[in-house]
């Protein structure tokens, strides 16, 4: 009995405790306490200043590291802290404009979750579909295309090319849409990696000769010849930063399909289908309305009268038989619904001017019709996932909830009551201060990056011996992308800064025209020349002054930011948990994993 009474003496002090030891996460770093009592006392956890730090930016971190650099995170939290509770105070959680923007939150998250949902999460690769992906990634094709506006004659030209033998270039010349038509359809020389995802999905293990399609995209069909296809002699090896790049990519590449395929399977089941007699009506009503209210114009078409054009509003007018036809039928969660011209009108009514159609063609109609679908079809998803309800739903909209409240207090007793500098102070502080407004000395280099450093070391000798031409070795070699497209050209190399650190010591060491030795680069090595190097330079204040303008505005932002928290400070109990710090994250250690990260995916 004894015995008996001892278990159960020990069970009960385990969960006495258990319940007094609360998950690191869930313990308290910082209590704010409104004397006034209008807010409600506030908790800040481990947890929350922990996913506060996984989150932020390396530039924004504090400086130090240790209990020092906490605490100054921490200082941070607590001015945000401050500014909630005085917006409580003055009443800013009732502004209306919170529920509107919360509302806008709310869709937006729910969006989000479901493509994280649908999408990305089954987005992920494997090895195998890395090195396949890398297998056809840098191909560079020639071919011609036919493209149409519908699957019809799209198959008709398909067919022609193929069963029917008959010559592609005369096919396109015949029946293409497109400018390539007068030119048998050729397109020009396109990389892989430049064409659209589904195009890419369709040639990647094609070969030369030959035919793909008809492919959908966006309502465009196509039908494409391969007339060759090149393949790179050598690729760098995958591993390392490269092969987490191309990781990168392979999985983004993935994604696009997906989501492809997931909207053609939402719009196939939708099974949207248009009343012939209410198509043919819809537009003839929509090109009347588009003639009374955009006239023609025969000038230059300016980017801001297009714009106009593009936001006005076109509704059809129908009578009130003509507004009870049918107009087009779908299908959501298995409910068929059914519009008549009348219900047309009143959406097109209850949308945005942009987004009415321009013209009374059925690929504009069409196109109006299946985006208020799939508007439909992503809500359908999202209520039916619940995510509206959901508890993530809920921590999401309470922090939103608080950085509304946050933004609308700064903007009342910050932005409001700070005093504008005047022209004569902008003056002013610009004389006094000249040496602070100097463009730093720079240099526009060119650079070839390679893989492994025997490579460029080889194709250095190669430049040298005048057996190659630098640009050319970078158009047919450099694995970077982005400066291999303007033949290497870095423009506007900063001394000090942080972009392309590699860059800094041969922009501005090396004499002008020199090649460089192998530089480490990321994903390899870079061969540099320096092409033009420039002196430090005076700012003028005509180039400074909108500058200073922002400086001295933020300057005065902070003095009446600090002076209020003060005011607020003195009327609020601040108690920081020293004995749970050594529970936060080592802000220097997030930043050296945030660093590594970056690089990795560079």
């Amino acid at each position: 009995m004894r015995r008996i009474f001892a278990g159960l003496a020990l069970i009960c002090f385990m969960a006495i405790a258990l319940a007094g030891c609360a998950q690191p996460d869930e313990k308290p770093i910082v209590t704010l306490t409104d004397q006034d009592g209008v807010a409600e006392t506030r908790t800040v956890t481990v947890g929350y200043v922990n996913d506060r730090l996984e989150h932020m930016p390396p530039s924004m971190l504090p400086g130090g590291e240790g209990d020092e650099a906490k605490l100054a995170f921490l200082n941070e939290i607590v001015r945000k802290e401050l500014l909630v509770i005085a917006g409580y105070r003055l009443g800013i959680s009732e502004d209306p404009r919170i529920g509107d923007a919360l509302e806008h939150f709310r869709g937006t998250k729910a969006e989000n979750m479901l493509r994280d949902e649908v999408i990305v999460e089954p987005s992920q690769v494997t090895p195998e579909e890395v090195e396949e992906y890398y297998s056809y990634r840098d191909a560079v094709f020639q071919m011609r295309e036919i493209t149409l506006p519908d699957e019809e004659s799209a198959d008709e030209a398909y067919r022609r090319v193929t069963e029917g033998g008959e010559d592609f270039a005369a096919v396109a010349m015949e029946m293409s849409t497109a400018g390539s038509a007068t030119d048998g359809g050729r397109r020009s020389m396109q990389s892989w990696t430049d064409l659209h995802p589904l195009m890419r999905d369709a040639v990647r293990l094609t070969d030369s000769g030959d035919i793909v399609g008809p492919l959908d995209i966006s309502g465009t069909f196509y039908v494409l010849e391969i007339t060759s296809k090149k393949s790179p002699a050598e690729r760098m090896p995958l591993e390392g930063q490269h092969l987490a790049g191309i990781t990168t990519e392979c999985r983004a590449f993935k994604r696009d399909l997906l989501e492809h395929s997931v909207i053609a399977g939402w719009m196939e089941e939708a099974d949207i289908t248009f009343d012939p007699d209410g198509m043919d009506l819809a537009g003839t009503r929509i090109d009347e309305r588009v003639a009374e209210l955009i006239p023609p114009y025969d000038g230059e078409m300016t980017s801001e009268i297009a714009i106009q054009r593009a936001k006005t509003h076109i509704v059809p007018q129908f009578s009130e038989e003509e507004a009870a036809m049918d107009f087009v039928t779908y299908n959501i969660g298995g409910e068929a619904t059914t519009w008549t011209l009348g219900d047309y009108a009143q959406i097109l009514t209850d949308s945005p001017g942009i987004e009415t159609p321009k013209q009374g063609s059925a690929l504009y109609i069409t196109d109006s019709v299946q985006k208020r679908v799939f508007a439909m079809i992503k809500e359908y998803e999202i209520e039916k996932r619940g995510y509206h309800t959901s508890r993530e739903m809920e921590d999401y909209l309470a922090a939103r909830h608080e950085e509304a409240i946050v933004d609308l207090t700064y903007d009342a007793e910050i932005q409001q009551k700070m005093v504008e500098p005047s022209g004569q102070e902008v003056r002013e502080f610009f004389r006094a201060n000249r040496d602070r407004f100097v463009r730093a000395p720079r240099a526009t280099v060119r650079q070839l990056i390679v893989g492994d450093e025997a490579q460029a070391n080889l194709i250095r000798q190669q430049i040298i011996e005048g057996e190659a031409d630098f640009i050319d070795m970078i158009r047919t070699h450099s694995i970077d992308s982005w400066s291999q497209s303007r033949d290497g050209i870095i423009e506007n190399v900063m001394q000090g800064e942080g972009r392309l650190s590699y860059l800094q010591e041969p922009a501005f060491a090396l004499p002008i025209g020199e090649l460089s030795e192998p530089v480490r680069a990321p994903g390899g090595y870079a061969l540099v020349t320096v092409l033009e190097r420039f002196e430090e330079e005076q700012l003028t204040f005509d180039e400074v002054g909108a500058n200073v303008v922002e400086h001295l505005t933020a300057e005065r932002r902070e003095a009446r930011l600090v002076e209020f928290l003060d005011e607020i400070r003195a009327s609020v109990d601040v108690t920081i948990h020293e004995e749970n710090l050594g529970l936060i994250t080592d802000p220097a250690d997030v930043g050296e994993l945030q660093q590594m990260r970056m690089e990795s995916e560079r």
